[in-house]
């Protein structure tokens, strides 16, 4: 299992970035989860109503864990792609 922290780019996960984010994760084998500890919330990445749900804002910091055969692959593609979007 891998786990990184990211910082929220923007305030919430707006429809287009939450595709974008989804898109990506559903595109690797692994099990990948966000977590919102300071709320104590989690949420499947593959879903786009999932993200869009957390509310999070711009700053927030979260945890991706990432489990499964491709987790390191899937870990550099999100984090460029939330580092994209800073």
């Amino acid at each position: 299992m891998k786990a990184i922290k990211i910082e929220m780019p923007t305030d919430g996960f707006h429809v287009l970035f939450a595709k974008q984010v989804s898109g990506a994760a559903s595109s690797t084998q692994s099990e990948i989860r966000i977590i919102w500890e300071e709320r104590n919330i989690i949420a499947d990445v593959k879903s786009i109503l999932g993200l869009m749900g957390m509310e999070a804002k711009k700053g927030t910091v979260l945890t991706l864990t990432f489990d499964g055969p491709d987790e390191e692959q899937a870990a550099e593609l999100l984090e460029s792609l939330f580092e994209k979007h800073a």
